[in-house]
């Protein structure tokens, strides 16, 4: 048993039975796997494990709860379940992008506990010995575990009840009503507990810059003084990046701030919900990024300032931008 085969069979599934139907879903998952031996159906069930294992993050956990009013750990299992049942493409998009599930048909319930013991089913209907017995027995290798992880393009930052509708704004307008938010904790698996936690300080970084250009829409400038964004021309607000040298340790300190900036300018309401919409953007972005800490060694900062001034030249010369770097 291999990832393709995996997911091979599971896209022969979609294809016979309703999505919505999980019924008839489990019904011909386990026909499908009983075509196998007992040493195929113990390798299909641990790739839906370790695939189960990787999707554990916070974006995807966030996202289960715009889907469902509550989310425990066993409800967030199953949820994977039910996320790896829809298929390969939407499963590593939403790894990818959490946001993305809401381009799905969401059923009345996404939490799809059978789809993880089916395997166990059909090896119990094809073989009396123990199926956990033949999973140890079989594990996948490191080369397999490596070659799956390296189709996975992981969302790079950590999503919270504070940010998360900054960051999963279409779920949020479609399955919440207007002015109501999620509230959840996510607690990390021991596999993968955060994208962000694997992350090099030099991309860290990279990703706080394009995290802030995604929610302001405005280019990152880099300096020595720190970074300075303004969302308009005659803009009041600035994102800054500070930076502290720690010469004991030889690594920098990194910390974002906010400056508002308001001259003694009049404004009327629609002013005035201008600025709240804006230090509301600032309170969502700062949290995101305060959610990280920052220790770039001077190699990394010089690696860093020469990644914002290619972006800078790639879009003077009207050429593509560099895309996130992870």
């Amino acid at each position: 048993m291999d990832k393709n085969t995996f997911w091979q069979i599971i896209d022969e599934v979609n294809a016979e039975a309703p999505s919505s139907d999980q019924k008839s879903l489990l019904r011909v998952t386990r026909e499908k796997l009983q075509g196998y031996g007992p040493q195929e159906i113990a390798g299909w069930a641990n790739h839906l494990r370790y695939y189960s294992d990787l999707a554990d993050t916070s974006g995807v956990f966030a996202a289960s709860c715009c889907l469902n009013d509550y989310m425990s750990d066993d409800g967030f299992m199953d949820f994977r379940a039910w996320l790896i049942s829809r298929g390969k493409e939407t499963y590593l998009a939403a790894l990818r992008a959490p946001d993305s599930l809401a381009g799905l048909f969401i059923p009345e319930d996404t939490r799809f506990e059978l789809f993880g013991y089916v395997a166990y089913d059909a090896f119990k209907n094809v073989c009396k010995d123990d199926v956990y017995d033949v999973m140890d027995q079989n594990p996948l290798t490191e080369a397999q575990k490596a070659d799956i992880r390296a189709e996975i393009e992981y969302y790079p930052h950590r999503i919270t009840s504070e940010n998360a509708a900054s960051h999963l704004p279409k779920l949020h307008e479609k399955h919440l009503e207007p002015g109501v938010s999620i509230s959840f904790s996510y607690r990390p698996g021991a596999i993968c507990p955060s994208p962000a936690d694997c992350m090099t300080e030099l991309e860290k970084l990279k990703n706080a810059a394009l995290l802030i250009e995604e929610m302001t829409g405005c280019r990152f400038k880099y300096s020595s003084g720190g970074a300075f964004l303004y969302p308009d021309a005659d803009g009041y607000l600035a994102i800054n990046m500070r930076q502290e040298a720690d010469f004991d340790s030889r690594t920098y300190h990194i910390s974002f701030d906010a400056s508002l900036r308001v001259d003694e300018r009049t404004m009327d309401a629609a002013g005035l919900m201008e600025l709240q919409q804006e230090a509301g953007m600032a309170h969502a972005l700062l949290l995101a990024l305060e959610m990280e800490q920052y220790n770039p060694t001077p190699e990394d900062m010089d690696a860093f300032s020469a990644f914002i001034h290619q972006r800078e030249e790639q879009e003077q010369a009207g050429g593509p931008v560099m895309d996130r770097p992870v």
